[in-house]
């Protein structure tokens, strides 16, 4: 023990491992992904490691010769048997490779699966359970999940939130509280506490306390998963003890840096997500700021600053949005959380009877947490910056908490203020949103947006889902600072132009909405009904979007597509057409009723071969035609018709599916394609 105490204190020992570490990490990371599965390998007989249950599905990550998540879509009135951890099933189905996002900014799920060693998914047919798991710790853990059911136990005693509503999720990440539902050093540290206790009362020895408890963590860690916070939060409780326990005499900074050491070893993926940096800044500031001999009140107000300080740049560069309301509202749910719910949680889970007073506290807290969403005060939102600011702004941060210089917190609050209004600064551009086989056209200028269409999908089996503005239009939209469009302008009804507007309604501003002219659709009357302020937008009436101006030229028809509002786009250094779903008759009338000359043309309806005639191409005679399209489409857009009548005048084209979300920035006359920029 005295050796390994020389050693530990020894200062060079830690620049070794900082150095080892480093360079592991970088071997890890650098190693490129091996893979013993094909496109055409479509059955797999392996071990289930995690499964969640969805109303119509099931979600499973299954190890075999390497790990594959596979969605499995319950039939009507289907029975399936009981799956469980640790069984041992045969899957068949179709695999695929995760796909990088096509649009900039957005959650690169292929990157977040890599980080787990899985580098195919499968839409699964058929499942055939062979075995269930005999392992005594694998039964132990099923039934541990299936006892805890409810949706907060599970959250707070097992660190799984998928059973709380994604509503009251969003909320507490609005509001700035999110990081007190992840399983951290507190829970442990009072779970911890509590076992000793019981312990010492039970005349056990203190180092032989110690180590049954730590037993007892590494057991809850198997159960948990293993997280950059969990780890984090068990590893300082123990690494802290054995030198407090064992007399090591290891200064913190050395406990921290072998915590760091350890949690990257274990993962070195850890390092890109949020919640190592959250988990590690806030507890070494934290540690390095709160006094012994503070008050709870005033440590709880110290806390509750420094953590919301911060986690600014963390924010921002992951979420690319502040509550500075978040400050105040920590005051309360940190000890509501902390002194009641934690501690309520362990008690129900024991005590089930006390589950009503247990779920009246739940709903104090889910309440409160959508009631103060709804505050708009406060709430900030900064564009995507280059990664040197976020460092900037964190250094500053610290710099400001370690010397408390007010020169400090005036240079971060000028850079803070700079970063916020670069959304003033953009350039000028026309997106065209790559939302698969629809339309969703996003245009911006001097701080003025518009939204035109919306997409939508509908699938095979006549679902619809509300995925393109939850996890494409809405994150894209914060990532370049927009909190509100001015505009949400809907060409026509079909639902893969305006299926997403009653989820974009309900959960980001929209100051005017226009829909076409003509004959109303059955989900334009919903939208009607949801908006009732909707106007219809009339023929040549403009919409001015900084320096854009947007003429509707189109006028009523009886056929949906022919009625599609047509947007012809106006710039100083620019000029276009936006053709929404307009048919060849359409074309035809624009081409006898206005001069048409343009700089790019938004081809109609996708492509389709019921647009994009040779004469009205020859006419428009632009330098850039942009089909708005999905990849392996049910309808085989765009047609070859299309294609080649583009070709025959020789106009250069752009798609969605091969290209992702296109940009154009008028001034400069650049044009982006996000897909092919990765």
């Amino acid at each position: 023990m005295k050796r390994l105490k020389t050693i530990l204190q020894s200062n060079k020992i830690y620049y070794i491992l900082i150095g080892l570490t480093i360079l592991i990490t970088a071997v890890r990371i650098l190693q490129p992904s091996r893979t013993f599965y094909t496109k055409n390998t479509n059955k797999i007989t392996g071990i289930i490691r995690t499964i969640t249950y969805d109303e119509d599905k099931i979600d499973i990550i299954i190890k075999s010769k390497e790990k594959i998540k596979g969605t499995y879509y319950l039939k009507e009135e289907e029975k399936l048997e009981k799956l469980r951890l640790g069984d041992k099933i045969t899957v068949t189905g179709t695999l695929e490779i995760p796909q990088h996002p096509t649009t900039k900014n957005l959650f690169d799920y292929a990157a977040y699966l890599k980080k787990q060693k899985i580098y195919h998914l499968m839409e699964i047919e058929d499942i055939k359970k062979i075995s269930s798991s005999k392992n005594w710790f694998i039964i132990l853990k099923n039934k541990i999940y299936e006892k805890i059911s409810h949706p907060y136990l599970q959250a707070f005693l097992l660190g799984n939130d998928d059973k709380v509503t994604e509503e009251v999720k969003n909320s507490y990440q609005e509001n700035g509280i999110s990081h007190l539902f992840a399983i951290s050093g507190m829970q442990f540290y009072l779970l911890a506490s509590f076992l000793l206790k019981i312990l010492n009362k039970l005349k056990i020895k203190e180092k032989k306390s110690y180590i049954l408890v730590f037993i007892f963590l590494l057991g809850y860690l198997s159960i948990l998963g293993i997280t950059a916070s969990i780890l984090r939060g068990i590893l300082i409780f123990i690494l802290n003890s054995i030198n407090r326990v064992w007399h090591l005499g290891l200064k913190r900074e050395k406990i921290i840096i072998l915590t760091i050491v350890i949690t990257i070893l274990v993962n070195p993926y850890f390092l890109t997500e949020a919640a190592f940096w959250y988990s590690f800044l806030i507890s070494i500031g934290l540690l390095y700021t709160l006094k012994q001999n503070d008050s709870y009140w005033k440590t709880l107000w110290k806390s509750s600053i420094f953590s919301f300080l911060i986690s600014i740049p963390i924010s921002l560069f992951y979420f690319y949005e502040i509550n500075i309301l978040s400050i105040f509202y920590n005051l309360f749910y940190i000890p509501f959380i902390n002194i009641i719910i934690f501690p309520m949680s362990i008690l129900t889970l024991f005590l089930p009877i006390i589950e009503p007073i247990y779920q009246i506290l739940i709903t104090i807290l889910e309440e409160s947490s959508l009631l103060l969403q709804e505050i708009e005060i406060g709430k900030y939102l900064f564009p995507k910056v280059v990664f040197l600011v976020y460092l900037l702004e964190l250094f500053l941060i610290i710099y400001y908490i370690k010397t408390k210089k007010k020169r400090f917190l005036i240079l971060l609050i000028s850079i803070l203020s700079i970063h916020h209004c670069t959304f003033y600064l953009q350039k000028d551009f026309i997106k065209i949103i790559d939302v698969g086989q629809g339309d969703a056209i996003l245009i911006f200028s001097k701080g003025k947006t518009a939204l035109i269409d919306t997409g939508g999908i509908i699938k095979f089996d006549g679902t619809k889902s509300s995925t393109i503005s939850k996890y494409k239009t809405i994150p894209l939209l914060k990532s370049l600072g927009i909190k509100e469009l001015n505009f949400a302008l809907l060409t026509h009804g079909d639902y893969d132009h305006v299926g997403e507007f009653f989820y974009l309604n309900e959960h980001i501003k929209i100051e005017e909405v226009y829909i076409n002219l003509g004959r109303k659709s059955s989900i334009e009357k919903e939208i009607i009904k949801e908006r009732q302020d909707i106007k219809p937008i009339k023929q040549n009436q403009d919409i001015q979007i900084g320096n854009f101006t947007l003429y509707q030229l189109n006028k009523s028809w009886k056929e949906e597509n022919a009625a599609s509002s047509v947007y012809y786009v106006v710039h100083p250094n620019l000029t276009g057409l936006l053709m929404g779903d307009a048919t060849v008759e359409t074309e035809d009338y624009l081409l006898s009723n206005y001069n048409l000359k343009v700089d790019f043309i938004k081809i109609g309806h996708h492509g389709s071969s019921t647009s994009s005639s040779r004469s009205f191409l020859k006419e428009v005679n632009p330098s850039l035609a942009l089909i708005s399209v999905g990849k392996n489409n049910r309808y085989h857009h765009p047609s070859k018709k299309v294609l080649d009548n583009l070709t025959a005048k020789n106009i250069p084209y752009l798609q969605t599916a091969t290209s992702g979300t296109i940009t154009i920035y008028p001034k400069t006359g650049l044009v982006t394609e996000d897909k092919k920029e990765r």
